[in-house]
């Protein structure tokens, strides 16, 4: 063949595919008018879409697609504005939202009434010491060792002060009590307390006994306060009647005082 046949084709085929070139990005010039129709019909159909469809993110890199930042609100769609708030202002609040909460009082006052109802509860419904004082603690110490000296009940606890004389180094002082008459009972165990008392004979040791806050009407709470130590174990309950806190119904017009003996 000759030489100007060969150019000739050449030319030709240059054209072909510049051709073919043009004819395919028509086609996906076709294509992508399709897609972002087909998208905007949908977007139109439905503006609950999210605000970065794959559609518009199919061209773009994953470098730049990661660099672009935007503000969408719950239905996908760009934020109008943007209020910045300062901790210093005071809150603007909707005259409906100030109207509906004062149309309340009702239901604040019934929550008034159940808590001066508990309150009063309380206040009438308490243990009582159903014993003696006890007298000469001073006395009944060196005979029995142990001894109760004083008792404090208020709505949730009793405390009260042991005294023990004993020449022991290690003992255990605590209280002994049920309620449920003696059906099982619990040990709690009691503290050295410091004594600043001229003449005190002994050593003193206080204790606490949680008690329910409400009690059926004639129930009580036995108690009894132990020694142990290497010379033996040692008991005081009142004689062996013991140490008993009846619960009452008081009637609401009596003042609530604890009781305490000293």
């Amino acid at each position: 063949m000759s030489r100007s046949y060969l150019q000739g084709r050449r030319v030709e085929n240059g054209l072909e595919e510049e051709e073919e070139e043009d004819e395919e990005g028509d086609l996906e010039d076709e294509v992508d008018a399709s897609r972002l129709e087909k998208f905007m019909r949908d977007r139109r159909r439905a503006q609950s879409l999210p605000a970065y469809p794959a559609e518009l993110l199919a061209g773009v890199s994953e470098s730049e697609g990661r660099k672009r930042v935007k503000f969408a609100d719950s239905m996908g769609l760009n934020l109008a504005s943007v209020k910045h708030f300062s901790t210093l202002e005071d809150p603007q609040i909707p005259s409906k939202v100030l109207s509906r909460h004062k149309s309340f009082p009702p239901q604040q006052e019934l929550l008034n009434d159940l808590c001066q109802s508990f309150k009063t509860s309380l206040d009438t419904d308490r243990l009582v010491c159903s014993f003696p004082e006890p007298q000469d603690p001073g006395q009944r110490v060196q005979q029995l060792r142990v001894c109760l000296e004083k008792v404090t009940i208020t709505q949730f606890d009793v405390r009260g002060q042991i005294r023990v004389f004993t020449s022991c180094t290690f003992k255990e002082v605590g209280v002994r009590y049920t309620f449920n008459n003696w059906l099982s009972h619990v040990d709690a165990q009691a503290l050295p307390v410091a004594v600043d008392q001229p003449g005190f004979v002994g050593e003193r040791f206080g204790f606490t006994v949680y008690t329910p806050p409400f009690m059926d009407p004639g129930s009580a709470v036995h108690f009894a306060v132990y020694l142990k130590c290497e010379e033996g174990e040692f008991w005081d309950n009142n004689g062996g009647q013991d140490y008993t806190l009846r619960y009452l119904c008081m009637p609401s017009t009596a003042p609530f005082v604890s009781a305490a003996f000293t």
